[in-house]
């Protein structure tokens, strides 16, 4: 294996705790990172995000007033820095397994608890470069994919992200062109997967509430629907698609209604469905989701059997719960 060459890679850190920087600044140098540029508040970290392309993230995750795991969310959709599919390692000095997990799922790739020794750091840092994993979109998530044996079919969408970090320490001037040119076609593919989703994810909400095939209705968490429908419309007016968002709005205002209990009505619930088959149609330029009925209907049966047993998510990539659907 060549030798990586780390010295052309541009490095984004942030740590509010000085020393930190100082510490983790030493270990990136003695790997052989040059270019670091260190920032200790929130918002010089989100002004240099903005305004460059990095090729590795470094931010600390212990628990402060800044959300670095909403930050590091909203990279990955394309809506903090001109490289989403930058690769994104996150310190913690907290241990604590639920913390850890929400770092997980935040979509960076990967988690490194302190205090680590150089070596640790390098050994991370090489398995990012050359083995990083696909991404996989769903409707809250976009990062590396983590789910394994029957948790991960072929029908499941993984995009192969740029990384630019690999091309630079290969020297690889090719390679570094084609992924400059891959960033803007991963966002169009991952941001269709993820209206594509969400949609998706307004769909099955309401279903779970009027199939009678499929079993009783269940409880419905009409902030979740509208969270999801918000979100919808939030994401089709970043891909500039207007006439989709004025479709995305009626379905918004719609679901407003489901928190009167009085509007949870047979009725109502197919019209959210079809609002949402509709806001993708529009946006897809007439394909319809529901072509995708296969896919919703084990879905709805998944959700079903899980809600009737009670069980916990095990892993961000599970099957999604009812408040939570990942779609």
């Amino acid at each position: 294996m060549a030798e990586l060459d780390f010295q052309r890679a541009s490095v984004l850190l942030f740590d509010p705790v000085h020393v930190n920087i100082r510490t983790t600044r030493y270990a990136l140098n003695e790997i052989g990172f040059k270019s670091i540029e260190a920032c200790s508040t929130i918002e010089d970290f989100q002004r240099h995000l903005r305004e460059n392309s990095w090729d590795l993230i470094v931010a600390e995750c212990s628990p402060t007033k800044a959300d670095i795991f909403m930050l590091v969310r909203m990279i990955r959709r394309g809506e903090a820095t001109p490289n989403p599919y930058a690769v994104i390692a996150l310190t913690s000095w907290t241990r604590d397994g639920g913390h850890v997990r929400k770092a997980i799922e935040s979509g960076a790739d990967d988690v490194i608890v302190r205090p680590f020794s150089t070596q640790f750091a390098e050994d991370r840092i090489k398995t990012m470069v050359r083995d990083r994993k696909c991404f996989v979109v769903t409707s809250d998530y976009v990062g590396p994919d983590r789910r394994s044996g029957d948790r991960q079919t072929s029908d499941d969408p993984r995009v192969d992200v740029p990384n630019t970090l690999q091309a630079k320490v290969d020297g690889d001037e090719e390679a570094l062109r084609e992924a400059y040119q891959s960033i803007r076609e991963a966002k169009k593919t991952i941001e269709a997967e993820r209206i594509r989703r969400l949609a998706m994810r307004v769909v099955i909400s309401a279903e779970l509430q009027f199939d009678a095939k499929a079993g009783p209705p269940q409880d419905l968490d009409p902030a979740d629907l509208m969270k999801s429908a918000r979100e919808l419309r939030d994401q089709l007016e970043q891909a500039g698609r207007m006439e989709a968002v004025q479709i995305a709005e009626a379905l918004l205002d719609h679901a407003r209604n489901f928190r009167n209990p009085d509007e949870r009505t047979v009725k109502n619930f197919r019209i959210a469905k079809d609002l949402a088959i509709g806001v993708y149609a529009a946006f897809a330029d007439g394909e319809s989701i529901e072509k995708a009925e296969d896919e919703i209907a084990k879905t709805v049966k998944a959700l079903r059997k899980r809600l009737s047993s009670e069980a916990p998510r095990s892993s961000v990539d599970d099957l999604p719960t009812l408040k939570a659907a990942s779609m």
